[in-house]
C-alpha cells in the first residue's frame, strides 16, 4: 500500500509540475520547440498477445519468434499525420532529441518498429495528436500501455511500459493534442533502471484491430522531408 501511495504521489506531483493552464476542460502541455493497467483494472479486457510488442531498448526482449520486416507506410500516411502537428509524445522532449531505432532488430530479424524515448520516470507522456482513447492494455512484454487513435481513426498510437494511467483515463475518453494521459515508467520487459516511453504509430488496417496495422516511423512526424 505505501509503495503505491508513492507511486501515486509522484505521479500526481509530475502532472502538477508539467500541466499548464488549459484552454478547455482538457489538460495540456506546452514545452521548448512545440508549437503545441492491469488487466483487472476498469476498462481493461484481455487483449493483444504479448508478441506484439518489440521493445526494449535495453536488451530484455523476451524469446520471440523471429518475424520478417513489415513494408514501411507511404509518404501520404506520414503527411496525413503531419497536417495534425503531433507534438513528442514525452513531455520536455525536443523533435531534435528524438533518437531513430525504428528499424533496429530485436532477436536475430524482428524489426523494432518504434522508437524509444528515454525520459525520467513519472514524466508526463501526452497525447501526440487530438484523438480517442481505445484501449488501456497490460501484457509481460509492453507492461501498462495506452493505443490512442487519433481523429480520422485512421492511425493507432501506442504508449508502451508506462508507469501509470492518468488518474481517470477510461476507454473512450477523448484527448486533446498535448494533454497528459500518462506517465513513464519500465512496465513490462522494460529495464527498471532505464524507463522510457515505447512509442509506436501505426496505419489502421482494420477499424476493429486496435493492436495491430501498417507500421510509420514517428521520427518522420516531426523531421522536414
Amino acid at each position: 500500500m505505501r509503495a503505491y501511495a508513492a507511486t501515486f504521489a509522484g505521479a500526481f506531483f509530475s502532472a502538477l509540475l508539467y500541466s499548464t493552464k488549459p484552454d478547455s476542460d482538457h489538460q495540456s502541455i506546452l514545452y521548448s520547440g512545440q508549437s503545441a493497467a492491469p488487466d483487472s483494472m476498469p476498462g481493461s479486457v484481455a487483449a493483444a498477445p504479448d508478441s506484439f510488442f518489440y521493445d526494449s531498448a535495453v536488451g530484455l526482449d523476451p524469446p520471440l519468434p523471429d518475424t520478417p520486416a513489415i513494408p514501411p507506410a507511404n509518404a501520404g500516411d506520414v503527411e496525413a499525420l503531419r497536417t495534425q502537428s503531433p507534438v513528442v509524445p514525452v513531455a520536455g522532449v525536443a523533435p531534435k532529441d528524438l533518437v531513430d531505432s525504428f528499424s533496429d532488430l530485436r532477436g536475430s530479424a524482428r524489426q523494432h518498429n518504434a522508437i524509444d524515448i528515454m525520459a525520467a520516470r513519472n514524466t508526463p507522456a501526452i497525447a501526440a495528436v487530438a484523438g480517442t482513447i481505445v484501449k488501456l492494455h497490460s501484457s509481460v512484454a509492453g507492461g501498462l500501455s495506452i493505443y490512442l487513435k487519433d481523429r480520422t481513426a485512421r492511425f493507432t498510437m501506442m504508449y508502451g511500459h508506462l508507469e501509470a494511467y492518468r488518474p481517470g483515463l477510461a476507454e473512450g475518453a477523448s484527448v486533446a493534442r498535448g494533454e497528459i494521459i500518462g506517465f513513464v515508467g519500465s512496465s513490462g520487459n522494460a529495464n527498471p533502471t532505464a524507463p522510457h516511453l515505447h512509442f509506436q504509430v501505426m496505419r489502421s488496417d482494420k477499424a476493429d484491430e486496435w493492436w495491430k496495422g501498417t507500421p510509420i516511423n514517428p521520427v518522420l512526424l516531426y523531421r522536414a522531408p
